[in-house]
């Protein structure tokens, strides 16, 4: 499916040739590290917001010389990519604390990122009567670092512009999460991933427009044979279509995930109202399905994917953790007590960042397909 093949090539590298394409107009690119950054402020000040990734990247030794092996290799795997020269294309970068690891990097990239704005925004860890306060306190503080770098006045029109073209964005991604409840799914969980990894990568009413006209193809389309265990995938930096699709190989049907990545990207609508936008903006980030570094955020997480395994009609849970990430070391057994209750077994992978797939991770995926299908 041509459509399809678009995607799939967009989220194959960064830049591409979107980016490519945007950046010959004259336009700037910043990019991010984190879900919890408000993408809708970089695009009223009419840049394209990019969530950095490192497609293909296997050799972090620079990384390594600068971040400690025991930083997970994500952060490694984009410090890496700055000192290689492969974000050259960025005019800015918006750093945050989600972690130890990632505050490491930030203070990486603060000093090694050569750009006119890198700007450090600290993400609300607990759910607290003033954390929304503080969120909006950091969004004004995003507002004024962009302002004050780049040269550019971010209006409330321009506010309000963004918060409709994204929540164009995310309710074309609930129409393409329901035709995955069918069995079996309109696209394998591989082909998910690219569409939402290039809506993360090039501009995003191109994104909107691509999507509509892919939606209608879906429709009656049928990515495998019935009756596959179907799967959920949990977990952090998450962004490799290959380590899904071998996953789905093994004989399952990836229908949904609980990623920031996927589906905890994009899930959740701002309020269109009228109001004060910046209010609009942080009522969205925090109501949606928290991220484990929100240290209280456990029994409000649970609740979303509970009625995700539900919707979704799931067999199972793949938790795929990074290696040395702490807080989904953490996740995971609170996951699989509570999931215990519930009679739905979960699958613990610990993985690197830029894993596709091994022989040990496939001998347990089977062995867990083995034990859903009785």
């Amino acid at each position: 499916m041509d459509g399809l093949k678009y995607f799939e090539e967009i989220a194959s590298t960064l830049p591409n040739p979107e980016i490519d394409k945007w950046k010959s107009q004259g336009r700037r690119v910043i990019g991010s590290v984190c879900s919890d950054i408000p993408e809708e402020v970089i695009h009223a000040a009419g840049m394209l917001p990019l969530r950095v990734r490192a497609p293909k990247l296997q050799d972090t030794s620079m990384g390594d010389a600068h971040l400690h092996v025991f930083n997970c290799s994500y952060t490694r795997s984009v410090l890496e990519s700055l000192l290689r020269g492969d974000l050259n294309f960025l005019d800015g970068f918006v750093t945050t604390n989600t972690c130890d690891h990632m505050l490491r990097l930030a203070g990486e990239l603060k000093d090694k990122a050569n750009m006119p704005l890198v700007h450090y925004f600290s993400m609300v860890h607990t759910f607290h009567e003033g954390a929304k306060g503080w969120f909006i306190s950091e969004v004004k503080g995003l507002v004024d670092a962009i302002e004050k770098s780049l040269g550019v006045k971010i209006t409330e029109k321009d506010l309000a512009n963004s918060i409709r073209v994204y929540n164009k964005t995310r309710t074309l991604l609930a129409r393409l999460d329901d035709l995955r409840k069918n069995d079996p799914p309109s696209l394998s969980g591989a082909e998910h991933m690219q569409i939402v990894l290039a809506g993360m990568s090039i501009p995003r009413e191109l994104f909107n427009q691509r999507l509509e006209t892919l939606l209608p193809e879906l429709e009656d389309r049928r990515s495998v044979e019935p009756g596959r265990p179907r799967l959920m995938v949990v977990g952090g930096a998450c962004d490799v279509p290959e380590f899904i699709r071998f996953i789905e190989e093994k004989g399952a049907n990836i229908v949904a995930d609980g990623l920031c990545f996927g589906m905890r990207h994009y899930r959740g609508l701002i309020d269109e109202s009228g109001g004060d936008p910046l209010d609009a903006i942080a009522e969205r980030y925090m109501s949606r399905e928290p991220c484990p570094a929100v240290i209280n955020s456990f029994d409000s997480s649970f609740e979303i994917l509970k009625d995700t395994l539900t919707e979704w009609n799931i067999d199972g849970v793949v938790c795929a953790r990074l290696k040395f990430c702490d807080h989904w070391a953490g996740r995971r057994k609170m996951l699989v007590d509570r999931l215990r209750h519930h009679e739905i077994p979960l699958l613990d992978l610990e993985r690197e960042y830029s894993t596709t797939g091994s022989g040990q991770i496939g001998t347990r995926v089977q062995a867990f397909l083995e034990m859903i299908s009785g």
